[in-house]
């Protein structure tokens, strides 16, 4: 009887720990913005595939003609032409990287309004929340 219950114990952690790491989705979500931009970055790890999806919305009240950000320290990158006439973008990507080793990312931006001369850029630290 000691013998069953002994394995019985060991079935059940192993049906937790296999839930754990193989079946149970982990996600991870990092929002951030400024006067000018709202970065929300959404990631998810399903067994041990690892996706995410990047929501960056424009607020100025110009038109981006041109935009180019990075992310930090992942050091991911990304711009124009994806972004929008209304400087919104929205990318999303299956099997690719998982965010979820750092409690801030850090956000760069450099982009340029239409019939404007200059260059803006700005920074924004990505919170993460789960």
């Amino acid at each position: 009887m000691k013998k069953k219950l002994i394995w019985l114990c060991v079935v059940i952690v192993l049906i937790f720990t296999i839930y754990e790491v193989m079946l149970k989705n982990k996600t991870v979500r990092y929002t951030g913005e400024n006067g000018d931009w709202s970065v929300v970055i959404n990631a998810k790890l399903a067994a041990l595939e690892g996706s995410h999806s990047i929501k960056i919305r424009y607020k100025g009240s110009g038109t981006v003609e041109r935009a180019d950000y990075r992310i930090f320290p992942d050091d991911y990158e990304g711009g124009y032409p994806d972004f929008d006439n209304k400087g919104n973008y929205y990318w999303a990507c299956s099997d690719c990287g998982y965010y979820d080793q750092k409690d801030e990312l850090l956000f760069f931006i450099v982009w340029k309004e239409r019939g404007k001369a200059d260059e803006k850029a700005g920074f924004i630290d990505l919170k993460r929340s789960s």
